[in-house]
C-alpha cells in the first residue's frame, strides 16, 4: 500500500479496518509513506500497527505511486505480495480466495479479481468484471483487464522485469501487464468481487487530459510490443473520447460506454 499527504484518513482507516478482518491474516502490511503525511492518519497508521504488523517505508519526499510501490516491494519479505488501495475496502475473504488460487494454480503469476464500485456515501454502485482464464486476459490485455487494486503476484517476477516504470504518471499498471506478458507471466481473475472500490463523480477529477493521453499511449506500445493487430492497437485511444468531454458529462459517458466494455464476460476478442 502506498498513501499521501491528501489520502483521507477516514478512508485509510476503513482500509486498514478491512485487512484487520480478513479471514485469513496477513504476514505483514508493508505501507508507503509517498512524502509527509498528516497527523490524522499516522494515528490511523499507530492504531492499527500492531494487529496488521504495519512495516512502515517512509519516503522524505511525494515521489508519486510508481516509485514507493517499488520501494515497497523491496521491503516486502514474503513471495506472495497482494497490492491494495489506501482508500478501498477489502471483501473479508480475499486474502482466503487468492492464496487458494495460488495453490490450485501453482504456474500463475499474477491473480486478480472482480471490483465493486463504491462512491463517497458508500453507496454500492455495480461490480466491475473481467475475464477471468489467461487465455481471456492476454487477448484482452489492450483493454486493462486487470484491476490493480485487486492483484496478488509473485515478488520476484515483478522484480525481474524491473518493477514498476517510474516514468509514468498514472498507467504504471497497465505498462507493467504488458511487460509481464512479454515475460510469459501467467494470469488469472477470480470471478468475484475482491474488494469495494472508491468510484464516482469526483473520480473523473483526478484524471486530466495528460493522464489519459499516457495511458492510451502505454496501450498502444504494449500491444505493439505483443504484436496485437492493429485494431487493438488504436483502440487503446477510445477512452480518450471521456478526457476531452466537459467534467459534468464525464461520468454519464462512462456508464454508457461501461454497456460496452470488451472486459465484460462474453465480449469478443
Amino acid at each position: 500500500m502506498a498513501t499521501y499527504g491528501r489520502d483521507d484518513a477516514t478512508h485509510l482507516e476503513q482500509a486498514l479496518a478491512s485487512l484487520a478482518s480478513q479471514t485469513l491474516a496477513a504476514s505483514e502490511v508493508v505501507l508507503v509513506e509517498d512524502g509527509p503525511i498528516g497527523e490524522a492518519a499516522r494515528a490511523v497508521i499507530e492504531r492499527y500497527r500492531a494487529a496488521l504488523n504495519i512495516q512502515s517505508v517512509v519516503m522524505p519526499r511525494n515521489v508519486g505511486l510508481a516509485t514507493s510501490l517499488n520501494a515497497g516491494l523491496q521491503r516486502c519479505r514474503h513471495e506472495l505480495v497482494f497490492r491494495f488501495d489506501s482508500d478501498d475496502l477489502a471483501l473479508p475473504e480475499r486474502f482466503a480466495r487468492q492464496i487458494a488460487a495460488f495453490a490450485a494454480s501453482p504456474a500463475v503469476d499474477v491473480v486478480g479479481g472482480f471490483a465493486q464500485e463504491m462512491d463517497s456515501t458508500g453507496r454500492m454502485g455495480r461490480i466491475r468484471s473481467m475475464p477471468v482464464s489467461h487465455e481471456d486476459i492476454l487477448a484482452k490485455l489492450w483493454a486493462c483487464p486487470v484491476i490493480h487494486p485487486t492483484v496478488a503476484y509473485r515478488r520476484s517476477r515483478i522484480l525481474a522485469i524491473g518493477g514498476y516504470r517510474t516514468d509514468l504518471r498514472r498507467s504504471e499498471d497497465y505498462d507493467l501487464w504488458f511487460r509481464c506478458a512479454k515475460a510469459g507471466m501467467r494470469f488469472g481473475n477470480l470471478p468475484e468481487a475482491l474488494i469495494l472500490h472508491r468510484f464516482d463523480e469526483t473520480s473523473h477529477l483526478r484524471h486530466a487530459f495528460r493522464d489519459a493521453l499516457e495511458r492510451a499511449l502505454s496501450g498502444y506500445r504494449g500491444a505493439c510490443l505483443l504484436g496485437m493487430p492493429l485494431w487493438k492497437r488504436l483502440a487503446c485511444f477510445v477512452p480518450l473520447i471521456r478526457a476531452v468531454l466537459p467534467t459534468p458529462l464525464r461520468h454519464p459517458v462512462y456508464r454508457l460506454l461501461s454497456r460496452f466494455d470488451p472486459r465484460r464476460s462474453g465480449s469478443p476478442d
